[in-house]
């Protein structure tokens, strides 16, 4: 009789055992379901991301072509403002150098007119003065035509690129 209560609370023990299992188990299987569930839900996301991440890339691609057919067409343009601020500069000194022979010529005038204990005629002046903006007035008309004609039509063809991007 002992080994019969014995084999009978085994068995008992042993049906507990595989009632508790089976719980486990098939919580154990729906957590493992939810998981795949997650998964593909996650594989769906990617795909949608990747599309979109592939549709951004082409867009910042294109945009970077058009901004560097933007800088290049600009290029010619900065070219002609340095040619044109390059003429401007030698029309200064040449400017510059006309209007040092001219006080040059004043003081040199004046001088000769102390020493003879002469006073300058006011026409004279007005006559040297006149002669001064006429020498003054030809070197910066030929700087102007020197570098404006190149700087012009330099400066016109980069405009034109500018205004018509590349598509």
């Amino acid at each position: 009789m002992i080994i019969e209560i014995s084999v009978l609370i085994v068995a008992i023990a042993v049906v507990v055992l595989v009632v508790y299992l089976v719980q486990t188990l098939r919580k154990a299987q729906q957590s493992i379901q939810t998981a795949n569930e997650t998964l593909a839900e996650t594989k769906e996301l990617i795909q949608t991301s990747k599309a979109d991440i592939d549709q951004l890339m082409t867009g910042v691609n294109t945009l970077i072509e058009q901004l560097n057919h933007q800088v290049s067409a600009v290029d010619p343009l900065m070219s002609s403002v340095r040619t044109v601020g390059t003429a401007v500069n030698e029309v200064t000194e040449a400017a510059k150098e006309a209007s040092a022979a001219w006080a040059g010529s004043l003081k040199e005038r004046a001088a000769t007119n102390a020493q003879a204990n002469q006073l300058p005629n006011w026409l004279t002046w007005v006559e040297t003065g006149v002669k001064a903006y006429q020498a003054i007035n030809k070197l910066v008309q030929a700087g102007k035509q020197r570098q404006g004609a190149a700087a012009g039509q330099e400066a016109a063809a980069a405009s034109e690129r500018v205004a018509s991007p590349k598509q």
